[in-house]
């Protein structure tokens, strides 16, 4: 016999789909924070050196007056030289009249003369094809005009603000790698730790006995906690299943032994006898052991499928009184005695919800009880609705169960009342199906001296 296939299929690793998920978030994250650092460092660089070059045009402005209907200017050397070495540094001062007084007569950028007023000026520029960032003051003359002001223009080239914020911009690249580096590696081994329950849970299971089936006894984290009772769950399931399997093949050892014992017994004697009459009377007894035997498998078959299907089937509403009705029908169509046979049913429909096939069984064995050993005259069935409850009464006016045996009686293979020949599953199977469907079955006696079966179920109510 070739094994099964197995349905379990090992997929990616759990880790390494958290180390790179956890990859690809610290990536993005180093990411964004570049480019917000180089963002900052190039307004930092720009402000810095924005100020600086404000504040040396400024110098030159406090340093330009008006004399003799003429604008002066002396451009004091500490103004140049607070710009710094790396960069090239170029100014020109104009009149009122546009006209250049000093600086770099090449050098002539549009003045916005009519926002002088508002301060310095901060504009980007070309010189000579080079971008160059300028600062425009003008200083008000004393003169009339459209324009009273003699403008100082202030530029400089770029390469020194843009190198520092390079600069910058290479040393947090650093340690932004260096940081993302090592959280990376202390995410690793924090998810190796934090996954650590999962290999301690396999390992118990591994390294467990197949026959033991008792609860893992592990202290786990509360997200595996759930897992932990699932297996745990599941195994006591098994458990449940393996020792009513091993009760049922016990049980039908026991129970087989001793009529199969007897009925070879009777065949070596029958093959033994030779007067006609003894052959006879060994017959009539091979064959009713042969027909107890039948039914005693018969009711260990029926039991092992009821005690299956309590925990494997799915339920589904059932009408109790059509069920009855369809039983009650196909067994008293092999009586031959004259009985007084009445169904009483509700017209509306007795739902509950349960497995079809076990309750056949379990009324099966009620009616044909009642038919072999206790209806004498009448056998009457009747259903009744009361507190929530459907209950069907099965009546006869048999000598029915003893008081003392009834509870005995519900057991497996408990000797049979009445001074009958061996055990029974019958009444043991009718307990089992009422303890599946959340039912009860008892016993009672009637005031006209019959006996009744009563099973009473839950009834299903719609909405």
């Amino acid at each position: 016999m070739q094994p099964r296939a197995q349905h379990v299929v090992a997929g990616r690793s759990l880790y390494v789909r958290l180390v790179t998920r956890m990859g690809a978030v610290l990536a993005i994250s180093a990411a964004a924070l570049l480019i917000a650092i180089w963002i900052s460092t190039q307004l930092a660089a720009n402000q810095a050196y924005d100020r600086i070059l404000s504040g040396s045009a400024l110098q030159i402005a406090e340093n330009t007056w008006y004399e003799n209907g003429a604008v002066n200017v002396d451009v004091p050397l500490a103004a140049l030289s607070m710009l710094g070495t790396g960069d090239h540094s170029i100014y020109v001062v104009f009149d009122p009249q546009g006209r250049v007084i000093a600086g770099d007569g090449d050098f002539r950028p549009d003045i916005p003369w009519n926002e002088l007023e508002h301060g310095p000026l901060l504009r980007d520029g070309q010189y000579l094809g080079t971008p160059v960032r300028m600062a425009i003051i003008g200083r008000r003359m004393p003169v009339a005009g459209p324009h009273p002001w003699a403008v100082i223009v202030l530029a400089q080239t770029t390469n020194a603000r843009m190198s520092f914020a390079q600069s910058l911009g290479s040393k947090a690249l650093l340690v932004i790698i260096a940081m993302s580096v090592l959280t990376l590696v202390a995410a690793m081994f924090t998810l190796y730790q934090a996954l650590a329950p999962l290999k301690r849970i396999e390992a118990a299971i591994r390294e467990r006995d197949l026959n033991d089936l008792s609860p893992l006894n592990l202290t786990v984290p509360a997200e595996t906690h759930a897992l932990v009772s699932a297996i745990n769950a599941f195994m006591q399931r098994l458990a449940v299943h393996r020792a009513t399997m091993r009760r049922v093949i016990g049980d039908a050892a026991h129970q087989l032994r001793t009529p199969v014992t007897a009925l070879v017994a009777q065949m070596e004697l029958l093959s033994a006898q030779s007067d006609e009459a003894g052959r006879q009377r060994h017959l009539q007894r091979l064959s009713e052991r042969t027909r107890h035997l039948g039914a005693l498998v018969n009711q260990l078959i029926n039991h092992a499928m009821v005690q299956h299907r309590s925990d494997s089937v799915a339920p589904e509403r059932i009408d109790l009184a059509l069920l009855v009705r369809q039983e009650m029908a196909d067994m008293l169509s092999h009586q031959e005695r004259d009985l007084d046979v009445a169904l009483d049913a509700p017209d509306a429909p007795c739902t509950i919800m349960g497995d079809a096939i076990s309750l056949r069984e379990a009324v099966k064995n009620v009616l044909g009880n009642a038919l072999q050993y206790g209806a004498r005259s009448f056998l009457h069935v009747r259903l009744e609705h009361a507190g929530g409850q459907v209950s069907l009464y099965v009546i006869d006016d048999g000598p029915g169960i003893p008081a003392a045996d009834r509870e005995r009686i519900r057991k497996p293979f408990s000797p049979r009342s009445g001074g009958r020949v061996g055990a029974s599953l019958g009444l043991s199977i009718v307990e089992e199906v009422m303890r599946a469907h959340g039912g009860a079955l008892r016993f009672d006696d009637g005031s006209d001296g019959s006996f009744m079966v009563v099973l009473s179920f839950p009834e299903l109510r719609d909405g």
